[in-house]
């Protein structure tokens, strides 16, 4: 049987219900409005879903990263053995067509489903999810810090595979479920001294709904059904998935507008916000697990004084940015937890816009009048961190410090922050989890062994009780022990600030009013099942 501990799976469930029912489109009146022209990018009809994207895919390949972009392109065409029962955290089969836990939670067995085949051909088995999870652990990229415990993976049989744990983790179920998760990869396609990286540059070769049928960088994704899908192809789904994407907003929102696209993604918050008027769209409004950061770098030049964080936390003014960026649609973060997240302490103390307290903060880090200068990147397509930046230049130039701000590539904001060597920017970032625990969002965000492309720790903070504290939680198997461990790590990361927790923020997707099938999930955020997604 599944071993977890009861009171969090209730909480769990709890929360995803009223997500669900709070799911509901916000009403909307027709009204004009005016766009400025536009080319026309692609069409949506009946049989073709088009989902328009303002921010670009890094990679192709599953296990290289941790981007928000990519796994959009990744659930068209790759599964895990388990995903997440609608928009509840629960597990449910999907690869596997069973699994279990031993009672010390060291032993992980899964019964891998008979009749399913990769898009190549390849007939799925034991040995090729075997394969997969041996690839990502040797990558150690992407979801691979969730395996380090792992001390053997083999197959019993052709079609079970028995994992074995050096030690307890509780969330290693979720590993295998959500969009970061040990996807399954045709045999065929990770060959080779690189595992395949050359080939799935350019190629997806998995068990999902979808076969990618062309791919242009920074432009299109085509993707055709899988004509030998395991779950087949009865009842109402898309013959065709288009993914374009537009780097203008306006022309993105107008897209939409038009009918020929679908589903917009990652458009400036006082944009979606306005759309709920635009005859013909919906825009949901579902509370997340969504957690805004802005990371502050704490391993050189002035924000490597603690002092000179937290003076910066006092400075920036979180409620104009709610208010007047987010027309209220978020609340200020009390930590680096969201509210949503179990393992949250809403007894911390929190950082208000307070700058008499910033001043005394520099002056006592030895800058009394500020008289430094910072810099401050972000990636084309994340709309929402702009207003972010301008508004900390702000706040920073009445303390007498100087916050350059740079727009660069997506691939280029993530090669530029990955490495310790080219690293130091400050840089918002916004997080929801990979694994369902707080240990996700604090170990892959703070901890030592996150830095750089071994998780999201770009902030390059390294505290090493924290890192005692984050194991031991995550190995803990009474709620109420656990909950006192995660109290612990928040204090000491509020204390230490190597992130401005900036807000939790509602998840509001522009999409076609006659789109239906989609299913609001806090893990698997700007994606879409695409075999569900269906025309009214």
């Amino acid at each position: 049987m599944h071993h977890r501990p009861i009171a969090r799976r209730l909480l769990y469930t709890g929360l995803f219900i009223a997500i669900a029912l709070l799911s509901l489109p916000e009403s909307r009146a027709n009204g004009a409005h005016p766009h400025r022209s536009a080319p026309v990018r692609a069409h949506s009809n009946g049989s073709t879903l088009v989902v328009l994207s303002g921010a670009d895919a890094i990679t192709l390949d599953p296990m290289l990263s941790l981007d928000g972009q990519s796994p959009l392109l990744w659930r068209a065409s790759y599964e895990s053995l388990l995903s997440y029962d609608g928009p509840k955290l629960n597990y449910r089969p999907l690869l596997a067509s069973s699994w279990s836990a031993s009672k010390d939670g060291l032993t992980y067995i899964f019964h891998i489903r008979h009749g399913v085949t990769f898009s190549d051909g390849t007939p799925l088995d034991a040995a090729a999810v075997k394969l997969s999870i041996d690839r990502l652990r040797k990558l150690n990229q992407g979801v691979s810090y969730a395996f380090t415990n792992v001390s053997s993976v083999d197959t019993p049989d052709k079609m079970t595979l028995r994992i074995r744990l050096s030690k307890p983790f509780e969330p290693f179920p979720s590993a295998f479920a959500g969009i970061y998760s040990a996807m399954v990869i045709s045999p065929k396609a990770i060959q080779g001294k690189d595992l395949g990286q050359g080939y799935l540059r350019s190629h997806m070769v998995g068990t999902g709904p979808y076969i990618l049928q062309s791919y242009v960088q920074s432009q299109k994704a085509v993707f055709v059904r899988n004509p030998h899908y395991w779950r087949g192809w009865s009842g109402p789904h898309f013959d065709k998935i288009v993914i374009v994407y537009v780097h203008d907003p306006s022309t993105e929102r107008l897209l939409l507008d038009r009918g020929e696209g679908d589903i917009a993604l990652f458009l400036p918050d006082d944009m979606r916000n306005a759309m709920v008027h635009d005859p013909g769209v919906t825009v949901t409004n579902i509370p997340s697990l969504n957690m805004y950061y802005l990371y502050l770098p704490a391993f050189k030049g002035p924000t490597k004084s603690r002092l000179v964080r937290q003076a910066i936390a006092y400075a920036f003014n979180y409620q104009q940015e709610i208010k007047d960026n987010l027309q209220g649609y978020a609340r200020q973060a009390h930590g680096p937890l969201p509210s949503t997240m179990i393992g949250y302490d809403p007894h911390l103390p929190m950082y208000t816009y307070n700058p008499a307290k910033a001043r005394a903060l520099l002056k006592q880090a030895g800058y009394p009048h500020g008289g430094f200068a910072l810099k401050l990147i972000y990636e084309h397509g994340y709309y929402w961190k702009r207003p972010v930046a301008e508004l900390l230049q702000s706040n920073l130039a009445a303390l007498g410090i100087k916050l350059e701000i740079q727009e660069l590539s997506p691939s280029t904001w993530q090669s530029t922050l990955a490495n310790k060597a080219t690293a130091g920017e400050l840089a918002p970032v916004v997080w929801w989890p990979t694994l369902r625990t707080p240990w996700d969002y604090l170990y892959a965000i703070f901890a030592t062994g996150a830095q750089g492309t071994a998780g999201y720790n770009f902030s390059y903070y390294s505290n090493p009780q924290l890192d005692r504290l984050l194991e031991q939680g995550v190995e803990e198997q009474d709620p109420a022990k656990a909950q006192a461990i995660w109290n612990q790590a928040q204090e000491i990361l509020v204390r230490d600030v190597p992130a401005l927790y900036l807000y939790e923020g509602n998840y509001r997707l522009p999409m076609r009013s006659d789109i239906a099938g989609f299913v609001f999930n806090g893990v698997d955020i700007e994606t879409f099942d695409f075999y569900a997604l269906h025309r009214t």
